[in-house]
Parts: C-alpha cells; sequence; structure tokens
C-alpha cells in the first residue's frame, strides 16, 4: 500500500516540467535544456523528478547534489539516496553536510550546492521526521491481514478430523495406522475427495472455520495509510473525478512543487541575477485531466479576453497547431491585431531604442 501511495505521487509529479524564466518569460538558455530534458547523464526530466519525489515521501527528506563547472556554471544534478545525513560547521562558520551511504561511503558537501527538500519537521531543527513511527502500526496491522488471509487458505486447503481405531493396539501400530490413512486418503493424489473405513475404524472431520477481517476493516486500514500521505482510492486507481484531482494537485503536488522551485532558484542563481527576475518555475499541465466539455466551456469562457493565443487552444485540445496561432485571440481586436503588430514594430525600430538588459539577467549559471 505505501509503495502504490509514493509510486503515484511520484509518477504524477513526474509529469510536471522545470522551467528557466526571466521576468515570467522562458528563457532558452543551457540551463533550461539541462532541466527540461537530461538533469544529469543518468537521468531524462521524468526520472530526476521521479526519483526526487520517491525520497521525498519515503524519507520526509530528499537531497540533490549540484555539480558546476570551474567557473560556476552548473553543469548537472544528482538526487541521490542516503543511509544518514549530519550537518557540520566549519571554523570559519561555513556549513556542510555530510553524508553516509549504505555503502559506507561518505562525502561531504557544502550546503550552498545541496537542494534541500523536507517535510514534517518538527524535534529536529534541519531535518524531517521518519515515516516510520507513525506508519509501523499500520503497516504492521497489514502484514498480519495478509498472513491471515494466507493461513486460512493453507488451512481450508486440508481435510482434519480424529479417526477412532477400536480394540487393542500397540502404540507402534496405532502410529502406522495414522500414516498409512493420512497418505491414503487426506494426500493431495485422493482426487475424489472420498475417505473409506472398516469396522475397526470410525473418522471424524473437525470443520475449520477460519476467521477473517471483513473487507470495511481493511478498507480502513488503507485509507488511513492513503490519508496519511493525502491520497485516496480513487487516486490511486486513476478513476478520480476533476475536482478529486485538483484537491490532489493542489494538497500534494503543488506543495512540493513550489518547495523545489524556490531551492533551484536559491541555489543556481545568485542574489544579482534574482534580482533581475532569474527563477526556476514547475509547470503542470493541469488541464489535460479535465474533460473535453470542461476544456471548451473554458475556452469559451477566456477566448473573448486576449489572454489565450490560437496555439494555446490547440495544445489544450491536444490538436496541431495553426499556421497563425501565435496571436491573441480577443473578437473585437481580431481583425487589427497583425497590423497592430506591424506598426508597433515599425515605431520601435525608428526610434533606435537601446537594449537596456543586463548581460548577467538570464547567466543563470553564473558562479556567486
Amino acid at each position: 500500500v505505501i509503495r502504490s501511495c509514493v509510486d503515484t505521487i511520484a509518477r504524477y509529479f513526474s509529469k510536471m516540467q522545470m522551467v528557466h524564466r526571466l521576468k515570467g518569460k522562458t528563457v532558452e538558455d543551457t540551463l533550461n535544456t539541462l532541466l527540461t530534458l537530461r538533469p544529469n547523464p543518468y537521468q531524462s526530466a521524468h526520472d530526476f523528478l521521479y526519483q526526487v519525489a520517491t525520497l521525498y515521501e519515503m524519507d520526509n527528506n530528499a537531497y540533490i547534489y549540484i555539480q558546476r563547472d570551474l567557473i560556476g556554471n552548473v553543469i548537472a544534478l544528482y538526487p541521490f539516496s542516503y543511509a544518514q545525513a549530519e550537518l557540520k560547521e566549519s571554523k570559519n562558520g561555513d556549513m556542510f553536510l555530510e553524508f553516509a551511504f549504505r555503502t559506507g561511503k561518505k562525502i561531504t558537501a557544502p550546503i550552498d550546492d545541496v537542494i534541500i527538500l523536507r517535510k514534517h519537521q518538527y524535534e529536529n531543527d534541519f531535518f524531517g521526521e521518519s515515516n516510520r513511527r507513525p506508519l509501523y502500526p499500520l503497516v504492521n496491522l497489514l502484514h498480519v491481514i495478509s498472513e491471515g488471509i494466507i493461513n486460512a487458505c493453507k488451512s481450508s486447503a486440508f481435510i482434519r478430523g480424529i479417526l477412532k481405531i477400536t480394540g487393542m493396539i500397540q502404540p507402534e501400530d496405532l502410529k502406522k495406522k495414522r500414516d498409512l490413512f493420512k497418505d491414503e486418503f487426506l494426500s493431495t493424489q485422493n482426487d475424489g475427495g472420498a475417505i473409506v473405513t472398516d469396522s475397526q475404524t470410525d473418522y471424524t472431520p473437525i470443520e475449520s472455520k477460519p476467521t477473517l477481517i471483513d473487507d470495511k476493516q481493511t478498507a480502513l486500514v488503507n485509507q488511513s495509510v492513503f490519508s496519511y500521505f493525502g491520497l485516496n482510492s480513487k487516486i490511486i486507481n486513476g478513476t478520480y473525478s476533476e475536482e478529486e484531482f485538483q484537491a490532489f494537485y493542489e494538497g500534494v503536488l503543488e506543495p512540493l512543487a513550489m518547495q523545489l522551485a524556490q531551492e533551484l532558484t536559491a541555489k543556481l542563481f545568485s542574489s544579482r541575477q534574482i534580482g533581475f527576475g532569474n527563477e526556476i518555475v514547475l509547470v503542470g499541465d493541469k488541464l489535460s485531466y479535465m474533460s473535453m466539455r470542461s476544456k471548451v466551456q473554458m475556452i469559451n469562457a477566456v477566448k473573448d479576453l486576449g489572454v489565450i493565443t490560437g496555439n494555446q487552444i490547440a495544445d489544450i485540445l491536444n490538436i496541431e497547431r495553426p499556421p497563425d496561432g501565435e496571436y491573441q485571440l480577443n473578437a473585437a481586436k481580431n481583425g487589427a491585431k497583425k497590423g497592430d503588430d506591424t506598426e508597433n514594430e515599425e515605431e520601435n525600430n525608428s526610434e533606435g531604442n537601446q537594449d537596456e538588459s543586463d548581460p548577467d539577467q538570464s547567466g543563470g549559471t553564473d558562479g556567486k
């Protein structure tokens, strides 16, 4: 059950996209390519986000190591699993994280080179609490239920009863008769299921009725695990409604996305670059989970407001983009849209405005 919960969250989270933006617009640079395509040589963006979400949900802590080149540009991001993590401080007051791996190897990294994600942070000022204490009773109960079902199936496969033998008989002969009776009638070779006795033997079967926990009690335990991870059975099975998925997105996926985006922005950019508007955002296509009727209703509601383009509508409906789809739809201005754009472009060229952008604005991977 726990694996199903974690896998569900990780699968949906891996559909999101990490994007480098400058003042709200996507920057087509090497950092954006790294984030959207391959954060490290061994993982695609999907695999990267899946592992991050899995570590986050399983350990309540997730760490991503930032690899930089000699001049400070980000060249790779590595999420990793560890056995133990410890916060340390150098003599100069710099903070480091020491990680011990299950192989026995240890590494120490500056805290500025590690993306830190955590939840259920209570007793410790830096690390999230373990899932072991709250989940162990539920997991143990589910294990007992599973074992009970297995044992019930095993016990129902055997004929149990009392074999009564009349007359005087030696203990050795009694044991032989029992074994002979068992081999002939109680073994798997007894396909007919019938037992034949003579006047000296009398067999009385004992009916075994194992007690099983009913479906309601099992469902209650499962629901307790689902609730711990912010899920329900419909999200697990993929039978959710639009409202149910929206609640799942806002309650589970969005908080992790915001935390990861804020950490990436703070650790990948300098304060100056952040001041110019550089940021990392995680984009989730929530509209893809809407029904076709809801999509059409949404498009009809906003198409005359000038906030959506033909390309965006084509993407929402999952159809091919039109040739002139980059223009915003507006019923009152559609006829003059292209002409206005041409005139504005000519005016800008005649004014001879210089580019006031700072060369470091979108240099997102420069050293701090």
